[in-house]
């Protein structure tokens, strides 16, 4: 029997005719959303829990939207994180963000948007706020993907059939550097001509010698990226920064703290390898921030952390207009991303991580050879199957 549906997670109102829409790709009405519900789920990892210089990752919450429209079609969108509190997510989008858009067309997306961002006016719009209103936004996407009957590549306009893959599952920091080395070949054998790997140990001495390691392990041929989790200061950065650039490093991914734009544009004067940054970066102005301050090489632009579809798009098109190239951040995401980058030109890349929960999703998308193939279900993408929905519903 499926659990109980929490009240306070389903908002309604009563069936009519469909409300007309300033939206003009079709010729018909927008249909009118009738009903918006959210599911928390917590989904085990089918590995042993892995770490970075951040967390311990055992599971991964998921807060699902469904937003129900009085057409028939439902647009499925979602959100994440590594650690626990997506319940406050949830209640943003219970209590904020499905009253300002229930018995509205679903096809007035902008409209939606500012009605939701309206809400969190005095409380802040970004963290939380923001992780709800890009679920939404998704479960909004679909539903216009699924009149079309398109996936979400198709509609954007694609520049490229498949989408390269880079993998992070064999680089974590509670590896011990065998293992490391081991699971580096392993992920290289599959087809992957790039890996990354997680730095940030108490003694950085301790990720220098793991870095050479697995240089000396993977050979010359292979990108090597690796990635600090925000955990060290300008000084250290600069110092074994500068140290790490004899093993050909293409990028070092989020060397400090992911507000401090004036250290990133002190380190990125220093240093000759690549600063990307973008995980924990939430709006178009803080990317155009980074920009200005030639603060970053490589844009790691999350739709999961943005507001959304529209939001990500414009801060691909201004790292564009930079000469900048955008990889996507990627742990749970690549339905979303791989669809985006393949219609993106300077987004060569997308991550391949936590590959153990990949067919947790209703449609996902493959990586053969090294490559991500691309979706042709219509949609975004974003709906959990429904036996992870039943087996991890937690609220």
């Amino acid at each position: 029997m499926a659990p109980q549906q929490p009240l306070s997670s389903i908002h309604t109102v009563p069936s009519g005719p469909p409300a007309m829409s300033s939206t003009s790709f079709l010729t018909r009405p927008s249909p009118t959303i009738t009903r918006v519900e959210t599911i928390l789920v917590d989904v085990p990892l089918k590995q042993r829990t892995i770490t970075d210089s951040q967390s311990s990752v055992a599971s991964v919450e998921f807060v699902q939207v469904k937003v129900e429209t009085d057409a028939g079609v439902i647009g499925w969108g979602f959100n994440w994180n590594y650690t626990k509190g997506l319940k406050a997510v949830q209640v943003m989008i219970d209590e904020a963000y499905a009253p300002a858009i229930v018995g509205r067309p679903a096809l007035d997306r902008h409209a939606l948007m500012q009605a939701m961002n309206a809400t969190t006016h005095f409380i802040g719009r970004v963290g939380v706020a923001r992780v709800g209103l890009c679920a939404v936004n998704l479960a909004l996407w679909d539903i216009q993907l699924k009149l079309e009957q398109q996936p979400l590549w198709r509609h954007l306009g694609p520049c490229k059939d498949r989408v390269r893959a880079y993998n992070t599952d064999g680089g974590w920091l509670s590896w011990s550097i065998d293992e490391l080395v081991a699971d580096m070949q392993r992920i290289i054998d599959r087809g992957f001509d790039s890996v990354k790997m997680k730095l940030g140990r108490p003694d950085p001495r301790e990720d220098f010698e793991r870095v050479r390691a697995v240089r000396r392990a993977i050979g010359d041929r292979v990108n090597l990226m690796v990635d600090v989790n925000t955990v060290w200061d300008l000084k250290t950065a600069v110092t074994w920064g500068r140290r790490l650039e004899e093993f050909d490093i293409s990028w070092l991914e989020e060397p400090m703290h992911p507000f401090d734009v004036a250290a990133h544009a002190e380190l990125a004067r220093e240093l000759d390898v690549p600063i990307a940054v973008g995980e924990t970066i939430y709006t178009l102005h803080d990317f155009r921030d980074y920009i200005d301050r030639r603060a970053v090489d490589i844009v790691q632009a999350d739709v999961t952390k943005l507001s959304g579809i529209e939001e990500w798009l414009d801060v691909a098109a201004l790292a564009r207009a930079h000469g900048l190239t955008v990889i996507p951040h990627t742990n749970v995401q690549q339905n979303v991303h791989v669809q985006l980058a393949a219609a993106t030109p300077n987004a060569p890349l997308v991550e391949c991580c936590y590959e153990s929960i990949h067919d947790i999703w209703e449609d996902p998308v493959r990586v053969e050879g090294g490559w991500y193939t691309l979706p042709e279900a219509p949609g975004v993408g974003g709906k959990l199957t429904d036996t992870v929905l039943a087996e991890y519903r937690i609220g």
